[in-house]
C-alpha cells in the first residue's frame, strides 16, 4: 500500500531553533548576573572603633626554656662497666646518694698486688729494723770492752809506774805497757766515731724502708679510692636532671666521662628569644609574664644579651617566687615582657600601619554619615588598644582600616565604604 508523508507546518520546523535560541538567551543572562556580582563586589560591614577609658599594656613576646644558674656534673673518677643504674632522672638526690654502681676486675686485682707490697714492705723494714738493731748492739758492746780494756790498761800503768820507781820493772817494759794503753784509747775514739756514723746509717736506711712501706699503703690507698669511685654519688642536693646518653648497664665509662647532671630547682631561670627588632624596648628590671604549662609566674628582666644570633635576642628572666613542682631545667616556656604600663587613660584599638615610637597619627572619625581625618597623639602602643594622648575624646570612633584607594582624601562618605 502506497503511503504519502504529511507534509510539516511552519511552526513545527521552527520548534528546535526555537529552544536553541532560548537556552542561549538563558545560558547569556545567567552569565551577566555572575559577572555583575563578581564585578560589583558584596558591600562589607564598615570596622570601627570607639575610644574608651582604661589599661594600655605594651608588651614583647618571647619563647624559651628553663636553665638552672647552679648545675654540677658527676664525672666518672676512674674506669669501669655500669653494673647497675640506682636512680633516674627527675629524682631528688643528697648527696652522698648512690647513682651508679660500676666494676672493674683489673682494679681488684691492683688491690691485691698492693697489699702483698704493703705486707712485702712492712716485713723489710722489719727485717732491716732487726738487721741494724743486731749491729749496733755489736758496736756498743766494742766500745764496752775497749772501755773495760782502757781501765784495766790505766790501772796497769798505774802498778807499773810504781814498779818503775822503784826500779823493779824496766823502763822498757813500761812504755810498751803504755803504748798499748793509747792504741786501746785510739782504738775507743775510732769504735765511738763508727758507733755514731752506723747511727746515721741506720737512721737513713729505717726511713728509706719506713717510705718504701708509705709509698706502698699509699699507692694500697690510691687503689681503695678507685675502687670506691667505682660506686658513682651525689656530691650536692638537687634534681637529678638527666643521665648522659652513653649510660646504660653494661656500657663502659672512662675516667673523665660526664655520667650526670644535677641541677638546683631553686636557681632556674628562663632563658628567653626575641626579635632583634624589639631588642631596644628591653630594660632590666622590666616585669615579665612567664607561662611555664599551665603556671603563669611573675619574673623580671635580669639581663639583655649584645649579640644577636639568628635574628634574635637572649634575655634573662628572673623568677624570685616559688617554682611550681613541675618546673624543669630545658622545660619550654612562653614570656610576655612589660615594656610600658599605663592604667585609667584614653585608649583606642591600634590602626594599621602603626608602629612603636609613632608620636602622630593620622585617623578617620566618624561625623554623622562620613569619617574626618584628623591627626592624634599616641602613647603607649599595644597589642588589643592603643593609648590616645591628644586628638580623640572618649566616645568618639575612628575607622580602623580605611581602603588604600581612600586614604589620601580629608574626608570618606560612609557608602564610599565598599570593596569591588
Amino acid at each position: 500500500m502506497l503511503h504519502i508523508p504529511e507534509q510539516e507546518s511552519f511552526l513545527h520546523r521552527l520548534r528546535w531553533p526555537a529552544l536553541l535560541m532560548v537556552a542561549i538567551v538563558l545560558l547569556g543572562w545567567l552569565l551577566l548576573q555572575s559577572w555583575h556580582r563578581l564585578t560589583q563586589g558584596n558591600e562589607q560591614p564598615i570596622n570601627l572603633a570607639q575610644v574608651d577609658t582604661g589599661e594600655v599594656i605594651a608588651v614583647v613576646t618571647g619563647q624559651g626554656r628553663l636553665l638552672p644558674r647552679q648545675s654540677h656534673s658527676v664525672m666518672a673518677e676512674v674506669d669501669g662497666v655500669i653494673q647497675s643504674l640506682e636512680l633516674y632522672p627527675g629524682t631528688e638526690v643528697q648527696p652522698g646518694d648512690v647513682l651508679i654502681r660500676m666494676r672493674n676486675p683489673l682494679l681488684q686485682r691492683e688491690e691485691e698486688r698492693a697489699r702483698l707490697a704493703v705486707l712485702e714492705a712492712r716485713a723489710a723494714l722489719e727485717a732491716a729494723t732487726a738487721r741494724l738493731e743486731r749491729e749496733s748492739i755489736a758496736l756498743e758492746n766494742e766500745v764496752a770492752m775497749l772501755e773495760a780494756e782502757i781501765r784495766f790498761a790505766e790501772q796497769e800503768m798505774d802498778t807499773l809506774q810504781t814498779l818503775l820507781e822503784q826500779q823493779i820493772l824496766a823502763r822498757l817494759d813500761y812504755l810498751r805497757a803504755q803504748t798499748k794503753l793509747e792504741q786501746s784509747r785510739l782504738r775507743h775514739q775510732l769504735s765511738e766515731r763508727n758507733v755514731q756514723a752506723f747511727q746515721q746509717a741506720r737512721q737513713a736506711d729505717e726511713r728509706a724502708h719506713q717510705y718504701r712501706l708509705q709509698e706502698a699503703k699509699e699507692q694500697l690507698a690510691m687503689i681503695q679510692q678507685d675502687l670506691a669511685h667505682l660506686v658513682i654519688r651525689a656530691e650536692s642536693h638537687g634534681l637529678l636532671n638527666e643521665l648522659s646518653e652513653h649510660i646504660e648497664v653494661g656500657k663502659p665509662v672512662r675516667r673523665g666521662d660526664i655520667v650526670a647532671q644535677i641541677t638546683e630547682p631553686s636557681s632556674l631561670y628562663a632563658d628567653i628569644l626575641i626579635a632583634a627588632s624589639d631588642a631596644n624596648r628591653i630594660l632590666p628590671g622590666q616585669n615579665v609574664q612567664v607561662q611555664v604549662r599551665q603556671h603563669q609566674l611573675q619574673g623580671t628582666v635580669l639581663r639583655v644579651h649584645p649579640s644577636v644570633q639568628h635574628n634574635q635576642i637572649r634575655v634573662e628572666v628572673g623568677l624570685p617566687g616559688q617554682l611550681p613542682d613541675n618546673a624543669r631545667a630545658n622545660l619550654d616556656v612562653s614570656a610576655r615582657i612589660i615594656t610600658a604600663q599605663a592604667d585609667s587613660v584614653l585608649r583606642v584599638a591600634p590602626i594599621l600601619g602603626l608602629r612603636d615610637g609613632n608620636r602622630d597619627a593620622d585617623v578617620f572619625v566618624q561625623q554623622g554619615d562620613r569619617f574626618v581625618r584628623r591627626q592624634i597623639q599616641v602613647g603607649i602602643l599595644g597589642r588589643d588598644h592603643m593609648e590616645i594622648i591628644g586628638g580623640l575624646r572618649a566616645g568618639e570612633q575612628i575607622l580602623l582600616d580605611p581602603p588604600a584607594r581612600l586614604q589620601q582624601q580629608e574626608s570618606i562618605l560612609s557608602k564610599e565604604l565598599t570593596r569591588g
